[in-house]
């Protein structure tokens, strides 16, 4: 297994609206193509801290994924990008 964890901020304001986005447009679009499972998480002593964490079957599945993001995934990108700001991203394998 592998998984992406993100960590970003989003403005207070728009935390209804990327939670609706998500729930409706991003997560489905992932999660159809190879993505096996797509969280997303508030900080609990934060308002505006939040992970997202993508889970993958192996490192191929991953990037293949991966690579959708600038085709058919960009306008999905680019929608995630609308709410989040200071976004950093990690890939990790699972070893046990």
């Amino acid at each position: 297994m592998v998984i992406m964890v993100y960590t970003y901020e989003v403005p207070t304001e728009k935390h209804s609206q990327y939670l609706k986005v998500t729930a409706e447009k991003i997560k489905p679009f992932w999660e159809s193509r190879g993505c096996k499972s797509y969280d997303v998480w508030q900080a609990a002593e934060s308002r505006t801290s939040f992970i997202k964490t993508m889970f993958f079957e192996d490192m191929d599945s991953m990037q293949k994924t991966k690579a959708l993001s600038k085709g058919e995934g960009k306008p999905f990108v680019d929608l995630f990008y609308s709410f989040a700001n200071d976004i950093s991203r990690q890939a990790y394998i699972q070893k046990t």
